[in-house]
């Protein structure tokens, strides 16, 4: 029990980092509307 406690916990941790690096690659393809007056060539 206590094993399986702690690969769910690590599996859990890595989810959250996985999502937490898919929303910071969201927003750094898509333009903030406070950011469209610097026209970033992409």
């Amino acid at each position: 029990m206590n094993k399986n406690q702690k690969i769910f916990r690590w599996v859990l941790i890595l989810f959250t980092l996985l999502m937490i690096a898919l929303a910071v690659q969201m927003a750094v393809n898509t333009t903030a509307p406070w950011n469209k007056k610097k026209h970033s060539s992409r």
